[in-house]
């Protein structure tokens, strides 16, 4: 047994001998050894404490000591400087977790990416990210930022991850991992246009999170993503599995941003076998870009071969802008209720050659037997025909149809279409998502669609009267949140506080942000 593994020593035997051991606390340090003894005076070396020979066990807290962790760096056969990712293999038990987070008060940077290969493993407001994110490429290569490979319930909660080639994968042998209360942003790799002779220009790639599975659920949840190269929920798929997911009270925003010229899905379940399982539920989507007419907000389709895709549940979701709001391919039995969109072009499509999908005009249409449509919420955009039933992937214009028309054919019978403002929704809404962790945490979302300055925020959800927070728009944080300056730090008296609204050219009407709690 090691040396620092605490004990009950001075409440008595016999409550000692009832209690066993307590969980252990282990200190790591960005200049700590292989051969420290895990206490502050002599802390741990990162890549012990998280290996599978790393003398935590199950219960243990692992705390990291302030600072930057640098992860080791490799070389390719061209010679270009690439991360080695943190291994994670140490596990706990399904009853006592492992947990790997900062000391109370202090911020730890895991410099490069992190590969999960642990079970019942917590990693928790740690964050992860390049420092030296190339999304080019060229001088210095980096890894998917998270990638979570194999393990059983691990956790990633409340972490700040950016600067990977992506910023997440989840694979189906990572089984039941949740990621909860997460900002995932600037991320990607970009490739470069042949027709440009300077070489800087290209196409966004990579994913916010770019998910598969199988067996049990994956769990996606109060989680914020923006600002990439590419796509932001991507569950994916050619010839593996994309079969239970739960995709709920997550804001995902301004997809594909990072590159001019182009916008991506903010939520997308697609994929060449069948999808099953599925749950988008509370989400809020915003894409003020309608630059590429094929890429819906959110889509739940099939890509390339048509399929009968399972079950699905899409409720309670906010989506807003892109040219298509909600691209749908053929389901078994899926349910879209008390949804909102609003989008440029078309509000929903059910196709069996949905947008986007490289499907050719097939001969028939969904079966609409097994879609429960109704009880949405649509914003005019300014046009009459804005839904689409049909079997064509390519131009469908003359084939759209009138929110009359698409309720005769049984779908959104107790649905409405709100009057516009030139062509937008009009007036503020507010999102505020309290966080079960951490008291004091919450995300917040605001839709200012009147050019306000500020909004008042309601967050008695979150935080409790005296207590000190700051606040922090989500576009200032590109890299770690201890180079990010808040926008307001207050104490709560329980009255509502006034958001300033950035109005940014990248996202007009639409800010995020990130509440936290100052101890």
């Amino acid at each position: 047994m090691k040396t620092f593994r605490l004990v009950l020593g001075q409440l008595g035997l016999a409550i000692g001998c009832a209690a066993g051991l307590m969980a252990a606390e282990l200190y790591v340090s960005p200049t700590g050894t292989a051969d420290g003894t895990g206490t502050k005076a002599k802390p741990l070396d990162i890549l012990t404490a998280i290996s599978a020979q790393s003398p935590a066990q199950p219960g243990d807290t692992i705390y990291l000591l302030g600072g930057i962790y640098n992860g080791l760096m490799t070389q390719d056969v061209q010679h270009i400087p690439t991360r080695v990712p943190f291994d994670v293999k140490v596990s706990g038990a399904a009853d006592k977790p492992i947990r790997i987070r900062p000391v109370p008060g202090a911020a730890a940077l895991l410099n490069g990416s992190v590969q999960l290969n642990a079970s019942y493993l917590h990693l928790i407001n740690l964050d992860i990210g390049d420092l030296e994110w190339d999304p080019w490429q060229l001088k210095h290569k980096n890894p998917t930022a998270l990638n979570a490979l194999t393990g059983e319930s691990a956790k990633v909660i409340n972490c700040n991850i950016f600067g990977g080639a992506m910023g997440s994968g989840c694979w189906s042998t990572a089984k039941n991992l949740e990621l909860y209360g997460n900002l995932i942003h600037d991320f990607g790799y970009l490739i470069p246009d042949p027709s440009d002779s300077t070489k800087r220009k290209g196409r966004g790639h990579g994913h916010c999170y770019y998910a598969q599975n199988e067996e049990g659920t994956k769990i996606f949840q109060d989680n914020i993503a923006y600002r990439g190269c590419g796509w932001n929920v991507h569950i994916y798929t050619q010839s593996g599995m994309i079969k239970g997911f739960d995709v709920i009270d997550n804001i995902c925003y301004i997809a594909g941003a990072y590159v001019a010229g182009q916008n991506m899905d903010n939520f997308l379940c697609y994929g060449k076998t069948k999808a099953d399982r599925i749950r988008f539920i509370g989400n809020v989507a915003y894409q003020p870009r309608s630059l590429e007419a094929w890429r819906p907000n959110a889509r739940l389709a099939n890509v390339y071969t048509p399929q009968l895709n399972g079950t699905a549940i899409v409720r309670d979701n906010y989506f807003i802008g892109a040219v298509y709001g909600l691209s749908l391919s053929k389901w078994e039995n899926i349910t879209v209720a008390s949804n909102t969109f609003w989008s440029t072009g078309v509000f929903m499509e059910i196709s069996s050659s949905a947008t986007g999908s490289g499907i050719p005009t097939q001969p028939d249409k969904p079966d609409l037997t097994g879609y429960h449509v109704d009880n949405n919420t649509y914003f005019d955009n300014g046009r009459t025909n804005v839904f689409y039933y049909g079997n064509k992937e390519g131009k469908k214009d003359e084939d759209l149809s009138t929110f009359a028309q698409w309720q005769a054919l049984g779908l959104d019978t107790h649905s409405q279409v709100l009057p516009d403002k030139v062509g937008k929704p009009t007036g503020t809404k507010v999102f505020v998502y309290a966080n079960k962790y951490q008291p004091g945490r919450a995300q917040v979302g605001i839709f200012n669609w009147d050019g306000k300055d500020q909004v008042e925020v309601d967050l008695f959800s979150a935080l409790k009267a005296g207590q000190k927070f700051a606040v922090y728009n989500c576009l200032d944080i590109s890299q770690t949140l201890a180079q990010a300056k808040s926008i307001l730090t207050a104490t709560y008296t329980g009255k509502a506080v006034p958001f300033p609204l950035r109005k940014d050219k990248i996202s007009p009407d639409f800010d995020a942000f990130l509440v936290v709690p100052v101890n």
